[in-house]
């Protein structure tokens, strides 16, 4: 039975101070007070059509149902991989974008699509037999064996869905979603990347915005009406609700809404943790991957292949990069940190009011564990840079802990860890450039040597860049036509390859794995006083709490408005074509190449692309809502539930959402529909997805 009832830390309540509300925290009056003309109840209701049916998460990022054929919206960013996976030299759909004719032309991408179903508050089940007198490792062995019970339960009771618990408040309050999952997704349009992607990594989390960041796909299930895997039998999903487009416009005031799948925010977590934030990891990874990007921009300059097969890893490493150094300067002009410890000390002073030693500890404890994790930081993430970021080491590591297993078994057992060796190879394992392998290299293992007690022996005598330049001419596992080869031929061989790599493994993997085993004992005992820590907060503030998002259905409102991000600044909150031509290739990242240029130049252009008050041709907007990560792609809405644009982006002051809300520095921005719909017509040709949308422009 779907509960309704909110637990935990929280009542059912809507404020404006932040916003990114679970469904079963709404507050009817408020939002309609705000300008809403809907209920809660159409826009979601268990067991009946509500909007929520229209609105999906696909891939990792948001969308929605525009067509009763299955056709989705989302952002181009998020299609972009696998646009970049389905280019080659010849047919380059990245940069000349993509239109699927009609259904049969239609590319399968790797986009699972995810529809909420239903949820449940599952947290007494969750929390059976959680006891105060548990030790961190029992009690995180507890909760995870109840989860695994409520989740296969629950498949028996519901085989054609896929369900998920997740954590609303650590150690608190938890909830059963239950959701159908759709495997065969196809792309269906892209815009050109130069249209999409205009701007790139420059415009990046910036405003004034001037791209058309959307694209389609479209949901596919077998001829049963039951999610499947691709075939070429399966037919169009027809979704019990899409979403009306209101092709008329906004203008600055307007209440809007966005009803999307915001992955992850931070809000009620503690100051040490948000100091570990702005002193550790957020420099650290940003130093790391800015490294990373300029190698691979400076070897794939003029190198169209290259450049498309480094290009999905560009791109996603440049939007994580630049929201982290918009992390660290949100975290340094609020004063967050401070804020938060501030409150921290009046909190203490509140828990020596407590007969109870937990709660008394909460705060030392967690600073202390704070601290031992900052110890530990530089070389977990040396180590962690470097299982993840170097192909030829990947491949070390898969052969030594695939090879232990294979030692183990009987026949079948080995049979089965070929099996799995194999097919772990072919998914993670790439070497695009072996200079940029070598150059990862010689970053990383200086680095881990000098923090090391016990000092590297594979390079012998030889300095250590010395050694990896003269072991990479000899170890295969830079190849990968021998990699793949024997994985097709003799798989088992390629097991026994030893090199100075394995070796390398061999000597780090002890390390490695004493600092992962302790990092993760640290945070077991971090959420085992979180619940207390969260008791005092709530008590210390005598307020209210929504639930940190988590990847699961939010809704966020507002309202389309300008801001003043730094002094003597004043940002409006609408953009149009002609800025897209104001910049037009004066910088790198602006290119527009004529023959799309020529496409956008259209002399009677229709009132309806055009903003009411400027004339121009509306491309982007802002407004106030509360997103983050997982928004992509999310519908922005009118007070009637209708599209209004496609949610891709934040400003780069409201980079730091996921630790705090804040009206004054927070924007979010999308691609104007209207702009949608001039892409598809100009740029596309694409009529007949107008016409599939049920407009006739």
């Amino acid at each position: 039975m779907l509960s309704l009832l909110c637990v935990g830390l929280v009542s059912i309540s809507a404020t404006k101070d932040e916003g990114m509300f679970p469904l079963n925290y709404l507050d009817e009056k408020a939002l309609q007070n705000a300008g809403l003309k809907l209920s809660t109840k159409d826009l979601f209701s268990p067991g009946e059509v509500s909007l929520a049916n229209a609105l999906v998460k696909v891939g990792g990022c948001s969308g929605s149902f525009i067509s009763s054929e299955g056709l989705i919206i989302t952002n181009h960013h998020c299609v972009y991989g696998g646009v970049a996976d389905l280019s080659t030299a010849d047919n380059n759909y990245l940069e000349n974008g993509f239109v699927a004719a009609d259904k049969t032309k239609e590319l399968p991408i790797q986009m699972p699509c995810r529809i909420t179903q239903s949820f449940e508050d599952v947290s007494a089940l969750v929390l059976q037999g959680v006891t105060k007198d548990l030790n961190p490792s029992a009690r995180a062995k507890a909760i995870s064996g109840n989860i695994k019970k409520i989740l296969e339960e629950e498949k028996v009771k519901n085989p054609d869905l896929t369900m998920e618990v997740s954590e609303m408040f650590v150690g608190k309050s938890y909830m059963l979603f239950r959701y159908l999952l759709i495997p065969d997704v196809r792309l269906v349009f892209a815009p050109p990347v130069t249209i999409g992607q205009f701007g790139g990594d420059l415009d990046n989390w910036e405003w004034p915005r001037h791209n058309g960041d959307f694209g389609m796909v479209r949901a596919y299930v077998g001829p049963d009406g039951k999610p499947a895997p691709y075939s070429e039998n399966n037919v169009p999903f027809k979704p019990k609700r899409h979403l009306k487009i209101n092709a008329n416009g906004t203008k600055e005031g307007d209440f809007v809404f966005i009803m999307g799948y915001p992955g992850r925010t931070y809000r009620h977590e503690s100051a040490p943790y948000l100091k570990f934030q702005q002193e550790v990891q957020l420099p650290t990874i940003q130093k790391w991957y800015s490294w990373y990007i300029r190698q691979m921009k400076t070897l794939s300059e003029g190198n169209e292949s290259k450049f498309l097969a480094f290009a999905k890893e560009i791109q996603g490493l440049e939007n994580v990069e630049k929201n982290y150094r918009g992390k660290m300067q949100g975290l340094m002009r609020t004063g967050l940190v401070d804020q938060k410890i501030n409150d921290e000390a009046m909190m203490m002073k509140l828990s020596e009011t407590k007969n109870d030693e937990a709660i008394k500890l909460a705060i030392p404890k967690l600073q202390t564990l704070w601290a031992r994790k900052t110890e530990l930081a530089a070389q977990r993430y040396h180590y962690q840079f470097l299982y993840n970021q170097s192909g030829p080491f990947y491949a070390a590591q898969s052969i030594r802990q695939f090879k232990s297993t294979f030692n183990k078994g009987n026949a079948e057992q080995k049979k089965k860890t070929i099996t799995a060796f194999a097919a772990a190879m072919r998914q993670n394992y790439t070497v695009i450039d072996k200079t940029l392998e070598i150059s990862v290299l010689k970053e990383l293992l200086p680095k881990i040597n000098d923090n090391r007690k016990v000092k590297l022996k594979v390079n012998g005598k030889l300095p250590i860049a010395q050694w990896i330049d003269q072991n990479s001419k000899k170890d295969k596992l830079f190849d990968t036509a021998f990699v793949f080869g024997l994985l097709r031929n003799n798989p088992e061989k390629l097991l026994n390859y030893q090199s100075g790599l394995t070796k390398l493994f061999d000597e780090v993997e002890e390390e490695s794995m004493r600092i992962e085993y302790e990092w993760s004992l640290i945070d077991q005992e971090i959420k085992a006083i979180m619940p207390v820590y969260l008791d005092l907060k709530q008590e210390y503030k005598n307020g209210q709490f929504i639930p940190d998002a988590n990847s699961t259905l939010r809704l966020t409102y507002g309202y389309i408005k300008r801001y003043k991000p730094n002094d003597a600044e004043i940002h409006m909150p609408y953009t149009t074509l002609k800025g897209v031509f104001e910049k037009a290739n004066t910088a790198p990242d602006y290119r527009l190449p004529s023959i799309v240029a020529d496409k956008l130049r259209i002399k009677d252009i229709p009132t309806v692309f055009k903003d009411k008050e400027t004339g121009e041709v509306a491309v982007a907007f802002l407004y106030n809502l509360d997103t983050t990560g997982g928004n992509s792609g999310s519908a922005v809405l009118d007070a009637d539930g209708n599209l209004i644009g496609i949610n891709f982006d934040r400003s780069f002051t409201a980079t730091i959402n996921d630790y705090a809300w804040n009206d004054q520095y927070s924007r979010s921005i999308g691609c104007d529909i209207r702009y949608v719909l001039f892409v598809v017509k100009y740029v596309g040709k694409a009529d007949h997805l107008l016409n599939e949308m049920g407009l006739s422009i």
